[in-house]
This record gives C-alpha cells, structure tokens and sequence, in this order.
C-alpha cells in the first residue's frame, strides 16, 4: 500500500470511529425512521449505542453529511426554474395509533407551475442524494418509482401537524390540508440529486441519465396508520414488556427499500447476531431472558 492509500485509511477509519461514537442519539420517534428494521430501533429505545460502521456505510456517511448541500443545490435549481418552495425546514408532530408523538422536518413543499408536467399541484416535497447504484433502479422515463422508504417518510409528513413557531398562520394545521392558491394538493414528490455520473445500461450500450429525476406518487392515509403502528407503537409495545422483535425473515432482507439485515448496512449488527455483548444492560437483560 502506497502511502497516499495509507493516509486515505486513516481518514476513513477516524471517520468511521467519529461516526460510532456519535451513532444516533437519544431515541424518540423520528419521521425518517418509519422504515427503520424495528428490532434495530427496539435496540436504540433500549439505549444500545452503535456497534459497527459498516463498509457500506461510510460512504452512506458521507452523503448523509452532504445532505444539506444537496438539498440546498435541488431547491437552489427548483427555483431557479420558476417552482416555489415554501414551508422549508418545518417541523410537523403527528400521533401514532398507540399515542406517541413522532416528529419530523419536512424539506419543504414545491407549488409546480401550471405549464409544466406536474403543473396546478403542490407536493410535500423530499431531497435525497443517490449513488450511481440507487439512481439506477428509480430513473425510468415511463413509471415513477421512487424508493419505498422515501414514500413512506413523505407520506408521514402529509398526515402530520405543522408544529413550529417559525409558520404561526398554519400551525396545528394538517400538512396535506394547507391551502395554497392556485394550487391542488398533489401528493408525495422526491427529488433525487445523483452524486456520481448517472449511467444506465440498454442492452450492451450505457448511456448517461440526467443528474437530477423526480418521483411523484399519491398518498393513502389507512396506510400511513399501518406503518406507524407497525414501527413505532410495536417498538413501544416490546419496549414496555421487556420484549424484543426476531430477526427480520430473510425475504425482508436487501429487498429495495426495505429492511437491509446484512453486515454491509446495519450498524447495530454485531449485537443483533450476538457476535459482541450489547453496552446497554437493560437490552442484555432482555436477550438474555
């Protein structure tokens, strides 16, 4: 190894040690983290800091740090383009099922102009980064398919509460209940930035895809409920009774959009697979119980 390879190691490595030390923070049910595996979130409800950086995950770290520079270049090209962005940053607050308060910050909403595809509607709108991997499966001319888990964070924040000081005239108001003039509600929409040369393969010919792509998609509130039920207040419930979920079946596991069990991904592994002791004591309890 070279010694420019060397020194590339050991930024990764303090990167990844900086990142474990962080992990996640104190628990509380966070909108992003519907389609979280609810065995690794039962682990944080019980305190379990971080046990791997896996070698997936750096890289995940690192577009998760440029987050915002992502969303701000998106929003900076939507505007440029004569669509409005309003609402960014709003904190919403919505109830499970079971009576937990999830929170959330919405990226924004996007009143589309009338002329243009999309045109007359506004959208609960979400920024995401993509990888040339990622951007590859949801770039299609003809279908919107955005990733699963970004519909479902979306659609948790259309059947959210805005709860912010910051927009006074509409807080209490349910988000896909704002009124916007000229303007119909349009449902969920995100807009992936590629941070790599987008390429796509047509038999044997790859051709270059354009570095941003729009999903749009319709939002069913019965199942927002189920989601919600089926995360958090299940979390709560393991949580209360001292429980913890199984280990996800394997046709969950690296499915798109779903839950990634795999030593590539999840940050939690080691203890999930019994590999390392857990930190916390009241999860070593549990699993030894």
């Amino acid at each position: 190894m070279n010694d420019g390879a060397k020194l590339a190691s050991i930024v990764l490595e303090m990167t990844n040690q900086e990142a474990v030390k962080k992990g996640d923070g104190e628990y509380y049910p966070r909108s992003s983290a519907v389609s979280r595996c609810v065995r690794d979130m039962t682990m944080h409800r019980y305190g379990e800091p971080w046990s791997d950086m896996p070698e997936a995950s750096w890289g995940t770290q690192f577009r998760f740090d440029v987050g915002h520079d992502t969303e701000d270049r998106m929003i900076h090209a939507m505007e440029a383009a004569g669509i409005s962005i309003v609402c960014q940053q709003m904190r919403v607050s919505l109830q499970t099922p079971g009576g937990l308060e999830v929170i959330g910050h919405m990226d924004g909403i996007a009143c589309i102009p009338h002329e243009y595809a999309l045109g007359g509607k506004w959208y609960v709108l979400d920024i995401k980064s993509a990888g040339k991997w990622m951007y590859g499966k949801i770039y299609d001319k003809n279908v919107s398919k955005p990733k699963k888990e970004h519909i479902k964070q979306i659609a948790v924040y259309s059947q959210s509460t805005v709860k912010d000081y910051n927009f006074p005239a509409i807080e209490g108001v349910k988000v896909e209940d704002l009124h916007f003039d000229g303007y119909e509600f349009g449902g969920g929409l995100v807009g992936y930035l590629s941070i790599e040369r987008p390429t796509k393969g047509y038999g044997d010919k790859k051709v270059d895809l354009p570095k941003i792509h729009f999903c749009d998609f319709e939002i069913d509130p019965v199942q927002v409920e189920v989601w919600l039920e089926d995360t958090y207040d299940l979390v709560e419930e393991h949580y209360q009774n001292q429980t913890i979920p199984g280990i996800p079946d394997k046709e969950d596991e690296m499915v798109w959009g779903g839950i990634r069990c795999s030593p590539r991904w999840c940050r939690r592994y080691s203890v999930c697979k019994g590999h390392v002791p857990p930190s916390s004591k009241q999860l070593e309890e549990v699993l030894n119980g």
